[in-house]
């Protein structure tokens, strides 16, 4: 019995160090009012969480894996990131409230031309990719965990108006979700900077099924001059715990998806696949040629290759 009771309180003092819960708040640095969705993790690790509607987090930190270098980071659309040493951030583990300043607003780029200009309706992005593979979001999927797809396009000025994305299976009530938009980091399609300017989330709740999902972008005024990157990033998780978001994917030799497993994380490329998003866009153009014209509709090679699902 003796030894019992030495070996249960072992396994309790390894479960005290092996993780250490942290929980605090984020407001806003001018009004105290709660910031929702907030990326909170550590900087290059799959260790991360988001805040919820009320502003609070909490997150799990294993000791054994981090350093006094270690770096926390907070950050939030349209505010200014904090950023910590994991050191510093153990010291104020009582009073973990994080005040984020806004970010100055900046206006968009207006472009004068006195060449003709065409408004053409375009369909970019990977539709049609149901029955080719499946990419799947399973389990232990972290919250801030992100999905992403680079998306190929002809430079040129383009409006973003609808995102697309089909659903295979979801077996939670409903998620939220956050659609993010960046721009490639330079010399790679590795996501960068976020092209959002809006200072708005763009979030979405999926309910429990399959089906399309469609997401009007006008609302956030989205422009890209060339290829661009949007991920589908998990916030809440609401009737179950069981995440098992499946959606389809296919071969792309040109065009790699991503995924990060938390928030703050690094990216990781999804060798050989592209999972489907695909977008309603315009493009504005001074070439007449760019104009809808009659198609030959080419049937698909039906010896595409499938490629398999990956977990979160």
């Amino acid at each position: 019995m003796k030894d019992f009771r030495l070996l249960l309180f072992l396994l309790l003092a390894w479960g005290v160090r092996a993780q250490s819960e942290y929980t605090g708040s984020v407001v806003d640095a001018e009004t105290g009012q709660p910031i929702p969705f907030v990326n909170v993790g550590v900087v290059g690790r799959s260790i991360g969480t988001v805040s919820d509607v009320d502003g609070s987090f909490v997150l799990e930190l294993p000791p054994n894996r981090l350093s006094g270098t270690d770096l926390i980071r907070v950050s939030s659309l349209g505010y200014e990131p904090v950023v910590l040493p994991y050191a510093r951030f153990q010291e104020q583990k009582d009073s973990l409230v994080f005040r984020l300043q806004e970010q100055p607003i900046s206006l968009q780029e207006v472009v004068l031309t006195n060449l003709p200009g065409y408004q053409v309706e375009e369909e970019v992005g990977y539709p049609g990719l149901s029955g080719k593979g499946i990419g799947y979001w399973k389990d232990s999927t972290a919250l801030g965990g992100e999905l992403a797809t680079l998306i190929r396009v002809d430079k040129g000025l383009r409006k973003l108006n609808v995102l697309f994305f089909e659903v295979l299976y979801n077996p939670s009530d409903s998620l939220k979700l956050r659609l993010n938009f960046y721009t490639p980091m330079p010399g790679s399609t590795y996501p960068g900077k976020n092209l959002n300017k809006s200072g708005r989330n763009i979030l979405y709740t999926l309910k429990k099924g399959n089906g399309l999902a469609v997401i009007d972008l006008e609302p956030y005024d989205l422009w890209v001059r060339d290829d661009f990157v949007v991920s589908m990033e998990l916030l809440q998780v609401y009737g179950t715990r069981t995440v098992g978001l499946s959606l389809p994917a296919g071969a792309s030799g040109r065009s790699p998806s991503y995924r990060r497993y938390a928030s703050q994380g690094n990216w990781e490329i999804l060798d050989g696949s592209v999972v489907g998003f695909y977008f309603q866009s315009t493009y504005y153009t001074d070439n007449p040629r760019r104009l809808p014209k009659p198609r030959v509709v080419r049937k698909m090679q039906k010896n595409q290759r499938e490629i398999s699902g990956f977990v979160f």
